[in-house]
């Protein structure tokens, strides 16, 4: 092999080689790493505070999401309450309502039966009245055959008062 043939050249080579690069090593230690070293420092501290911010605010809406759900199983809670006394109450108008149509319905039946009882009670009167009169009509009729003149009159006269006086209480009945 050629290369290796110039040991002289190659050796040389190599002893600045390794002078250049320990001068390189030691300007960009000087130099170049403390800025890049602090530049990284920076960005590593910079990348944990945002972890670390990534991991409070993951914390921070764990505990959102912990209330959140705590304040929306209440309003569960209070929205079945609602629900409940809403049905209750529907329920209490309800009963109300049927316990006054019943009302006005016995009150309807006591008036027509009170009603019934008025007609009932015009409709004997007038029964009364029309048998008095047939009553004394009859009798009438029959007297004047059997009894004479003066009799006739006077039991006429009678049965008149009597069947005025009956007329005049089922009237006032």
């Amino acid at each position: 092999m050629p290369q290796l043939e110039q040991t002289s050249v190659f050796a040389s080579l190599i002893f600045w080689s390794f002078v250049s690069f320990g001068l390189l090593f030691f300007l960009l230690r000087k130099y170049a790493f403390p800025p890049l070293l602090e530049i990284l420092e920076e960005r590593e501290k910079k990348i944990r505070g945002d972890i670390q911010g990534a991991e409070n605010l993951k914390l921070e809406a764990q505990t959102i999401k912990q209330s959140l759900e705590r304040e929306l199983g209440a309003a569960h809670e209070r929205a079945a309450t609602i629900i409940q006394m809403a049905a209750d109450e529907s329920k209490r108008i309800q009963e109300k309502t049927i316990q006054e149509t019943q009302a006005r319905m016995k009150q309807l039946q006591k008036d027509a039966e009170q009603e019934i009882q008025a007609s009932r009670n015009k409709l004997f009167g007038e029964i009364r009245g029309y048998t008095a009169a047939l009553t004394i009509s009859s009798t009438e009729k029959i007297l004047r055959k059997v009894i004479g003149e003066g009799d006739r009159k006077r039991l006429a006269d009678e049965a008149i008062e009597e069947a005025l006086r009956e007329i005049g209480r089922s009237k006032s009945a």
